[in-house]
């Protein structure tokens, strides 16, 4: 059995030592979970919302206590962690309202038999590995509507953010008397693995890295499991030559500093015309110079930043803000901007999870769009312009990514489908796209008239 510590990346000081759970233990609560789930798929819509209800209030109760935890463990400010957790609770309410109409059966258009339609089932028990830098929210977008839909859940979280994960094991632990909808498993990598290829688990969901993601999905795939990938992002916004350029330079801002960087679907690359470059990159230094800034996850996330900024500068960045650690303790990392004047491949390739900017001005919008879409990574993105009508067509049609806006940065939100294309994932969460990748379809006929 292995040991790891939690650590406060602002101080460096080490807040608690767990011990990973052996297999043999990661078994049981596997076939506890499938128990439980004979129960729990038989809830009406009812018992099922009023668990949801009772787990946002759950949330509400504890906002304080998660904040600070998440602010313990990875550094998320306090009225980010607050966020968070209003966030969960509201997610949570949508789903206990619109889940039971989201999965209605669906008659068929037609068949060969006197009635047909389509009814959604429960997969059972899903695994869920889930990331450190959204903790609570992270596993809450998934859970809500899997849990709706009549899954139960076994969860297994980074090692970063063991307290908090433990903290949301206890809050599931009390929202039903005789059975539980979520075990929290704090197992290695090795158990993982031997966790998805067990018979009792119908269903995996991973939010994490692309490298992450293929080795689960290898797993999943090898045992026939249904699998939802929300992997990396470097996404891209462009600034057209119409756009209103302080209001996208601060949109962009914000897009790039969400969680101090740290977010799969923050604004990592920064497009823009030549135009209204000079403009552009002024107001945004400006804004990034102002912003606060938390420290990093930890320290092994800082030194991997350290040797991302010297790339950029390798392939021609030309730094105008930031771009070297502060001596002392802690994880922190200042708001960093650096400058393409001419593009290179390799910066299109890159995930800087942390505070930094890559800007590369172009010649026009084909240039702009040839070098969004360079990227392997396609989560999120969007486009300033004033012309609505042209960003909606390009975005449309021409910006390879999961969820792409016109004048505003991505912000999940529980009423519209997320997630990726290409090396950033597939499958979707959220919205009713998103509790559908959590239920199996189901064919029901009847052949002669009912009485």
């Amino acid at each position: 059995m292995s040991s790891f510590s939690t650590v406060n990346p602002a101080t460096g000081d080490t807040l608690k030592t767990y011990q990973h759970v052996t297999w043999d233990e990661a078994q049981k609560a596997i076939q506890a979970a499938s128990q439980d789930f004979q129960i729990w798929r038989k809830a009406s819509w009812e018992e099922r919302s009023q668990a949801l209800h009772k787990l946002a209030a759950a949330l509400r109760a504890h906002k304080t206590e998660f904040a600070q935890m998440m602010n313990q463990e990875m550094g998320k400010l306090l009225s980010e962690g607050k966020a968070e957790i209003e966030k969960c609770a509201v997610t949570c309410e949508f789903y206990a309202k619109e889940a039971p109409g989201m999965l209605r059966n669906q008659p068929a258009v037609s068949s060969p038999y006197t009635s047909a339609e389509v009814s959604f089932q429960p997969l059972g028990v899903v695994f869920s590995i889930m990331p450190w830098n959204f903790p609570v929210w992270q596993t809450i977008r998934f859970a809500a509507p899997a849990l709706m839909a009549g899954n139960v859940i076994v969860l297994k979280h980074a090692d970063l953010t063991a307290g908090t994960a433990e903290m949301l094991g206890k809050i599931f632990a009390d929202l039903t008397p005789n059975y539980k909808l979520l075990r929290n498993i704090q197992v290695d990598h090795e158990v993982a693995a031997q966790v998805i290829a067990d018979a009792n688990v119908r269903g995996v969901t991973f939010t994490g890295s692309s490298a992450g993601g293929r080795a689960v999905a290898t797993e999943a795939a090898k045992n026939l499991k249904k699998i939802v990938l929300e992997l990396g992002g470097s996404d891209a916004y462009l600034v057209l030559d119409d756009a209103d350029v302080e209001m996208a330079a601060k949109t962009c801002v914000k897009a790039r500093l969400v969680n101090c960087g740290q977010s799969c679907v923050a604004g990592k690359r920064f497009i823009v015309d030549e135009k209204v470059s000079k403009e552009f990159i002024d107001i945004f230094v400006k804004e990034m110079k102002a912003t606060e800034i938390a420290p990093l996850a930890s320290v092994k996330f800082q030194k991997q930043i350290v040797e991302q900024v010297e790339k950029l500068k390798s392939w021609g960045g030309k730094v105008v803000l930031g771009g070297s650690a502060p001596q002392g303790a802690g994880a922190y990392y200042p708001a960093t901007v650096i400058v393409f004047e001419k593009d290179h491949p390799e910066i299109h390739k890159m995930e800087v999870f942390g505070p930094v900017a890559s800007i590369l001005v172009v010649k026009n919008t084909q240039e702009a769009l040839k070098a969004a879409n360079s990227s392997p990574y396609g989560l999120g993105g969007g486009i300033f312009t004033r012309d609505l009508k042209k960003g909606k067509e390009l975005i449309e049609k021409e910006l390879q990514a999961g969820f792409v806006v016109v004048n505003d940065y991505v912000k999940s939100d529980p009423r519209i489908p997320f997630g990726g294309v290409k090396e950033s994932g597939y499958g979707r969460e959220l919205g009713h796209f998103g509790i559908l990748e959590f239920v199996n379809i189901k064919t029901v006929a009847v052949a002669g008239v009912m009485k």
